[in-house]
């Protein structure tokens, strides 16, 4: 589903959707499923109302380009939080980052802006897509590098420091 809403079709549903009211969703969802498949409405539907969420912590802006999962947008550091983060990465002469356990890709996002290349890495194949995607839609693929992986098995040494804020629920 969620690779459906990288399509221009899914696109273009996110676009029609961006100020959709959640209490007309069902009359809006009879109302697409009629042009649309069931499955990508669906999904389209729950990333606009994740969108919505998302816009008290990265700003409208940034929200209605980006994508989220539920516990990404649940966890993700405020973009006024990374972005003082990456300031004071960035004030050290850091030039790499190792971002471990990156989620939909905050702070990466912000080290980028401050002109940190980074590595972006998370173990969940979906969340590092959905990283990926954030760094393509923003127009910061060219600085931040996304591997699904267990960061245990990443090599940090060639990074001039690493970042790790790892996720507080789920387990481990």
């Amino acid at each position: 589903a969620f690779a459906a809403l990288r399509t221009p079709e899914g696109e273009h549903l996110l676009a029609e959707l961006r100020d959709h009211d959640p209490a007309q969703e069902l009359a809006t969802a009879t109302r697409l499923r009629r042009t649309h498949p069931a499955e990508l409405v669906s999904a389209a539907l729950g990333q606009a109302r994740l969108r919505q969420r998302a816009v008290a912590k990265f700003g409208a802006g940034d929200a209605y380009r980006m994508y989220f999962t539920p516990n990404g947008v649940e966890q993700a550091t405020r973009t006024s939080v990374a972005t003082h983060r990456a300031a004071r990465f960035a004030a050290l002469g850091v030039r790499s980052v190792a971002d471990l356990c990156c989620g939909i890709g905050g702070d990466a996002i912000a080290l980028a802006r401050a002109g940190i290349a980074v590595l972006a890495v998370d173990r969940d194949p979906l969340t590092a897509e959905v990283a990926r995607a954030n760094a393509e839609a923003l127009g910061l693929a060219d600085l931040i590098e996304v591997r699904c992986a267990d960061v245990t098995e990443i090599d940090t040494s060639p990074y001039d420091a690493v970042f790790v804020d790892p996720a507080r629920r789920g387990g481990r």
